[in-house]
């Protein structure tokens, strides 16, 4: 899949800092290639993230040096940076330490890829690069997964190898990424595919966007993550949003991609995880959710000792291990922070949804529909996964922000040329 570089708008006076900062726009592309499937160990993917990561911010330091020139923060990112902020301050107050002090760095990492794609991704068509590489690099983990289905090879399996006690469930994932973090992952693509399908030139690139959609979808099934699938069917809502934009042999590729998933899915997903994704109304009503009810019941009552400024930043394993003997973490975004950083960080996280949510309704008729499904997507899937110090989640909110700023800039061109 090519990915577009377009002119920076430098002058012809400032080549060195132009070609630096091309260099870093293709790091950070080949980064975002890397981050879905970073934490398998057999690849050594997180070790290439890791450089890259290095590699794409001294360039930007260095354009930015010899430039001489930075973007005006959004507002989006100025809630980002509260609720990194409240983390830091956190330290002073938390219950455990340790946890405190990673989770900060976790979320200085997190700023800094935010800030990356932010002041490289100036123009839409770069916005579009990173999404083809980000897309580029979900479909190798599609792919690694459907490898796993065809070889045998379960996450229970994947997790013994790494000596994680073995589940009983026949699930598939890559090596070192939880099979519902993985569906999320996936589910949160298909927007993007289907964007894709509709603004990229190239009848070879649209076959393997449809295709990729396909496998997609297969993988998420694969993966027997119930809120995956939820978070996948709120996600497809782009295909119906979206179909007047496509062409009608789109359209038909379109029902050929569903016909495919169909196909798929009666005759490849084994039946134990049908039975586990159909037991989700039974498990919905009187189940508990895999445990996840009485971790959040731990959780609650660990923010009634600590309501206004919480346990810490990370500290959610902590508290919870007083009620229920064995350190979870929240397995749900808005309490794991409502339970670490109190009532005044979940303002500040539903402040920066809100601002997402805001920015993306703002928006042309079909980005609008891209980021609606995909915040729609994200917020469904974080009510049972803990994903507020995640790459995935800061990516995205990362794209949205540059492509609010990016459109934004596109209009006022068309008006005033």
């Amino acid at each position: 899949m090519n990915v577009a570089i377009p002119a920076t708008g430098y002058s012809t006076g400032v080549v060195s800092g132009a070609a630096l900062d091309r260099l870093a726009y293709l790091a950070l592309c080949a980064f975002l290639f890397a981050l879905p499937w970073e934490e398998a160990p057999q690849l050594g993917a997180f070790a290439i993230a890791r450089w890259l990561g290095l590699v794409t911010f001294g360039m930007a330091l260095l354009s930015l040096g010899v430039n001489r020139r930075h973007r005006k923060l959004s507002t989006m990112h100025y809630w980002m940076i509260s609720l990194v902020g409240l983390s830091m301050v956190s330290l002073l107050w938390t219950i455990d330490w340790d946890s405190t002090a990673t989770r900060i760095g976790t979320y200085a990492q997190l700023l800094v890829v935010v800030w990356l794609i932010w002041e490289l991704a100036v123009v839409e068509s770069r916005i579009l690069g990173l999404m083809q590489a980000y897309v580029l690099g979900i479909s190798f983990a599609s792919a690694l997964t459907i490898y796993n289905f065809s070889t045998g090879t379960t996450a229970a399996q994947l997790q013994a190898a790494r000596g994680v006690e073995k589940w009983e469930e026949t699930r598939y994932s890559i090596m070192g990424v939880n099979e519902n973090d993985l569906g999320l992952m996936l589910a949160m693509c298909i927007p993007i595919m289907i964007y894709l399908v509709i603004r990229t030139r190239g009848s070879l690139i649209r076959l393997f966007l449809w295709g990729q959609l396909v496998t997609c979808i297969v993988a998420i099934l694969l993966t027997g993550s119930r809120g995956s699938l939820i978070s996948a069917a709120i996600a497809l809502l782009m295909l119906p949003l979206t179909i007047g934009y496509l062409t009608g042999r789109h359209k038909l590729a379109a029902v050929l991609a569903c016909a495919g998933v169909v196909v798929c899915g009666v005759f490849f997903i084994p039946a134990g995880i049908w039975a586990r994704l159909l037991g989700l109304s039974t498990e919905l009503t009187k189940g508990t959710l895999t445990h996840r009810t009485l971790i959040w019941s731990a959780g609650l009552a660990a923010f009634r000792d600590h309501p206004f400024l919480g346990v810490g930043s990370g500290a959610f394993p902590a508290a919870v291990l007083r009620i229920v003997d064995i350190s979870y973490v929240a397995h749900n975004t808005f309490l794991s922070v409502l339970v670490e950083l109190g009532v005044v960080g979940a303002l500040l996280l539903i402040g920066l949804v809100f601002s997402m949510f805001y920015a993306a309704f703002r928006m042309l008729y079909l980005e609008r529909c891209l980021w609606v499904t995909v915040l729609l997507s994200w917020t469904v899937g974080v009510m049972a996964l803990t994903w507020e110090y995640r790459k995935p989640t800061w990516v995205m909110f990362a794209l949205l922000s540059a492509h609010v700023y990016a459109r934004r800039k596109r209009h006022f061109e068309i008006e005033f040329s």
